[in-house]
């Protein structure tokens, strides 16, 4: 089965890696600003998450006739794909929530490299033109950023916004339950989405409206301040995108087992780049230069041109079925 069909299929582990954590912005501090900056280090952590999602699954597969180098592989992803999420909080902390959440659809670009120079996949017209649109679409995002003014979080229009993408993809389900090609595709575009709201609650956590809710600033025995990082990772939005990301993942194993790979990718990548950009605008007041409402759906076309396939190679692709247990874990 390609890179691409199995990628998403590996339950994401968030988990504090070892090593130092980025420097945000602190407590009573303007935050810092670089838009430019935060789109590339958006574009590695995403890269950095795709590839590790696949090597996840590599090490799944290793460890069936090598356990201890299958493990080693398995390891060192999850640790990757735990590091991703802080790469792509700092981003956050620096940038706006919509170009970094248009940027999701990069990290693909990064993967179809990856499988090509490492599992030595081949690749075709498509991926090839895929990944040139993908990359010149980060091009013209990334010309034309600017800083953001800061923003109050409007958290109603947020939890809002999720009640009713919920409630639309509860409402779809049910039309479409027995219809196993449609449903497939409604579960994975709901987890994408919930997926999407990951990048939204991350950069809450790096506001002062988070900052101020942290569990850390509420210890009154503290003898010092807790510090940008502690603010930061002990609010409970903080909390809210770690579960957010989890439930993600596992609302996305039900679409596996209702659809294949080839229909349930593409509606959970767009999603996954949808919903940040949506809320950043209707959420922080965000707003996008033409052309990069142009870059953004560039994005979007480079994503689906990576994930969808021809009909002959659709057919060939497996059926998923149900999850390796092993990636539960």
């Amino acid at each position: 089965r390609s890179v691409f069909s199995m990628v998403h299929s590996c339950k994401v582990c968030y988990a504090t890696p070892g090593g130092r954590i980025p420097r945000f912005a602190g407590s009573g501090e303007e935050p810092v600003h670089n838009p430019l900056l935060s789109l590339l280090v958006a574009f590695a952590g995403y890269s950095l998450l795709n590839i590790s999602q696949a090597a996840q699954k590599i090490g799944l597969g290793v460890a069936r006739s090598r356990k201890l180098t299958g493990s080693l592989i398995w390891t060192a992803a999850t640790l990757g794909t735990s590091g991703a999420a802080f790469v792509n909080l700092y981003a956050l902390s620096m940038g706006s929530v919509t170009l970094v959440g248009a940027m999701a659809g990069s990290g693909l670009a990064s993967l179809a490299v990856f499988s090509r120079l490492v599992l030595k996949e081949p690749i075709g017209r498509r991926e090839l033109a895929g990944i040139g649109v993908i990359l010149a679409a980060a091009v013209l995002i990334g010309a034309f950023a600017r800083a953001q003014p800061p923003a109050v979080p409007r958290m109603a229009v947020l939890y809002g916004l999720l009640a009713a993408i919920s409630a639309v993809y509860t409402i779809l389900w049910v039309l479409f339950r027995r219809r196993d090609p449609l449903v497939a595709m409604v579960i994975a575009a709901f987890a994408g989405s919930l997926g999407g709201f990951v990048a939204l609650f991350q950069k809450i956590s790096t506001t002062e409206h988070g900052r101020t809710r942290s569990l850390a600033r509420a210890v009154d025995s503290l003898r010092a301040p807790p510090g940008p990082v502690g603010e930061t990772l002990t609010n409970p939005y903080a909390l809210a995108w770690i579960v957010l990301s989890i439930l993600s993942m596992l609302v996305l194993q039900f679409a596996y087992r209702r659809g294949k790979a080839i229909r349930i990718i593409p509606a959970f990548s767009a999603s996954f780049v949808m919903v940040p950009i949506l809320g950043g605008m209707l959420v922080f007041g965000e707003s996008l230069h033409p052309l990069q409402i142009a870059g953004v759906l560039l994005i979007v076309a480079g994503v689906l041109m990576l994930t969808l396939k021809p009909p002959a190679d659709a057919e060939a692709e497996n059926e998923p079925g149900p999850v390796d247990p092993m990636a539960d874990g």
